[in-house]
C-alpha cells in the first residue's frame, strides 16, 4: 500500500508492509484450511454418520461388507460382535461392528444377493443448477 502520511512517507518505508504481508499469510491459511474442511473432512463426517446410522438398523439377513474386503450376510448380532455366513457352504465369521464398512438391506438386494442399482437424481452442477450435458452426446 502506497499512502502517504503526513511526513510524506510511504507505509512500507515505515515497516506497515510487515504487517499486512503477515496478516495476507495468515488470511491465506485460514482460507485454505476451510476449503480443506469441506473438500476432505466434511465428507467423512458425514459417511461415517450414515454408516452409524446404517449400524443402528442393522438387522439379520442383511448384506455386509468388512473392511478386509469380506462379503456375507448378517447371520447373527450380539452386542458389538456380528457374525456373518460368507459363502454357500455357510460359514460363520464373527467381526465387530468396528469392522462393517458398508450395510446393504434385504429391499436393497436382488434374488440373488447381488445390490439393486439405484436410479440417481439429476445432476447438478457446483451451486444446484442443472448440469448441462455434452449435447445429448453429439447428437447421436
Amino acid at each position: 500500500m502506497f499512502f502517504l502520511n503526513d511526513t510524506g512517507a510511504t507505509a512500507d518505508m515505515m515497516g506497515g508492509g510487515e504487517v499486512m504481508g503477515s496478516f495476507a499469510s495468515f488470511a491465506i491459511l485460514i482460507v485454505l484450511f476451510i476449503v480443506m474442511y469441506f473438500i476432505m473432512i466434511r465428507p467423512q463426517r458425514k459417511k461415517d454418520k450414515e454408516l452409524k446410522e446404517q449400524m443402528s438398523h442393522l438387522a439379520v439377513g442383511d448384506k455386509v461388507v468388512t473392511i478386509g474386503g469380506l462379503v456375507g450376510f448378517v447371520a447373527n448380532i450380539k452386542d458389538n460382535d456380528i457374525t456373518i455366513s460368507t459363502s454357500a457352504a455357510n460359514t460363520l465369521v464373527t467381526f465387530t461392528k468396528s469392522a462393517i464398512q458398508a450395510v446393504y438391506k434385504r429391499d436393497q438386494l436382488n434374488p440373488d444377493g447381488s445390490v439393486k442399482k439405484v436410479e440417481t437424481p439429476e445432476k447438478t452442477g457446483l451451486f444446484g443448477g442443472k448440469k448441462k450435458e455434452k449435447k445429448e452426446k453429439e447428437e447421436e
